[in-house]
């Protein structure tokens, strides 16, 4: 969810922070919305709920059951599937519970835990993707050093940074200023982080927890573009000169079969010169016989440089490697690209609403709030959606999962 204003500024009276002087004093309405309007929204955010909790359980189930996702890059993956899970599983049903009543009904203690377990996940939901694009592009800066250096326990140390850095981020400023002199300072019936009151605390988080690292990410994903163009274009000119090389060879070996046909019709002329009664001695007549049988044979070998080509197994090996190999890096690059849209597209809207909301003391409507704030949510619905259609095998192995289990999967 969103890492630096959370349900605590929704101008609604009952969401927000005092801050905001356009928005009136603090009024409790214990049920906003009708009847109607209770069942459809609670429909519709249990079927979020219950997709992002599905579709990340799968990620995380693929990985494990199909050996061939087991790779130093789906770990970071795996994680950022669980901070999704756990957005899924926890933070939408209670925001929908806090929403839909209209104030906080879960007591001072559970709102102090929701806020940590909220910013903390979606803290590292962001790490997790900075880490993603961060893993792939030094794949692409030192393709033959960082590879070796990247390991089961390099990743693993990457990811508990990532986690640690966002609980010592959140943790204590939620912690430990939601209270002042002994006395809790958030009004009864509410739940927000009381130090984002401040709108310099809100642009300060919002730049650190949003801005900077969608910024990084953006420009690593557009050198690791580049890179990937490059090599792409490098695999293109080398099998064009592979291509344009078998010319020449073919020249060369059918000059050698011309040259073999060649020998072969004057040995046959001088062959038959010799018993038509010409001054051929016999040992030349016998050698003009036997020459053909020696010299020929292995000249009419080399039928053609295609066919001497692709049946050399180096070279289908090595185009074979070539081809994998590209695949592969297209498949990470798109499924990266997809990931970064996603985020981008998601969480921009609130952020920005954030950051004006806390300067300029504009009332924005509440329903762009909540549209806002679910947007974020809805990010952690989104990615496992982008891996299945960016990757080949992970829509196989979902496909497999839903509809004969990981049985048949380890069977393969």
């Amino acid at each position: 969810m969103e890492l630096t204003t959370g349900p605590t500024l929704n101008t609604s009276a009952w969401l927000h922070p005092p801050y905001n002087t356009s928005s009136g004093p603090w009024i409790e309405a214990p049920y906003p919305y009708g009847t109607a309007e209770l069942v459809l929204i609670g429909m519709a955010t249990a079927s979020l709920s219950i997709l992002t909790v599905l579709g990340n359980t799968l990620v995380i189930l693929s990985i494990k059951v199909n050996r061939h996702l087991r790779t130093i890059n789906n770990y970071f993956l795996v994680s950022l599937a669980a901070a999704d899970l756990l957005i899924g599983l926890l933070s939408m049903n209670v925001y929908t519970l806090y929403s839909l009543r209209g104030h906080w009904p879960l007591g001072p203690e559970l709102c102090d835990a929701w806020l940590v377990l909220d910013y903390v996940v979606s803290n590292a939901s962001v790490l997790n993707l900075l880490l993603i694009s961060l893993d792939r592009y030094l794949c692409t800066r030192w393709p033959l050093s960082y590879p070796v250096r990247r390991t089961g326990h390099m990743a693993g140390l990457m990811i508990g940074a990532a986690w640690l850095l966002s609980f010592l981020l959140w943790a204590p400023a939620i912690l430990c200023w939601q209270r002042a002199g002994g006395r809790r300072v958030i009004p009864d019936g509410q739940c927000y982080i009381h130090l984002l009151a401040s709108p310099a605390v809100t642009m300060g988080t919002t730049l650190l927890s949003f801005y900077l690292p969608a910024l990084v990410m953006i420009g690593l994903y557009s050198r690791l573009s580049v890179a990937s163009r490059h090599r792409l274009s490098a695999f293109q000119d080398g099998r064009r000169t592979l291509t344009l090389s078998r010319p020449a060879v073919k020249n060369f070996l059918l000059g050698q079969r011309s040259w073999g046909a060649s020998s072969l019709s004057s040995d046959l002329s001088l062959h038959r010169q010799g018993t038509s009664g010409s001054p051929v001695d016999k040992a030349d007549k016998l050698d003009s016989c036997k020459r053909p049988v020696g010299t020929l044979r292995p000249k009419l070998t080399y039928l053609s440089a295609s066919a001497a080509l692709s049946s050399c197994p180096s070279f289908r090996s090595q185009e074979r490697r070539r081809r994998r190999a590209m695949a592969r890096e297209r498949r990470l690059t798109n499924t990266i690209l997809a990931i970064l849209l996603a985020f981008i597209v998601t969480w921009t809207p609130y952020n920005v609403m954030a950051v004006i909301g806390a300067f300029r003391h504009i009332r924005i409507p509440d329903g762009l709030w909540t549209a806002g704030y679910w947007l974020c949510y809805v990010n952690s619905t989104i990615n496992p959606c982008c891996y299945s259609l960016c990757n080949v095998t992970f829509r196989k192995t979902f496909c497999c999962l839903l509809s004969c289990g990981s049985r048949k999967l380890n069977q393969h």
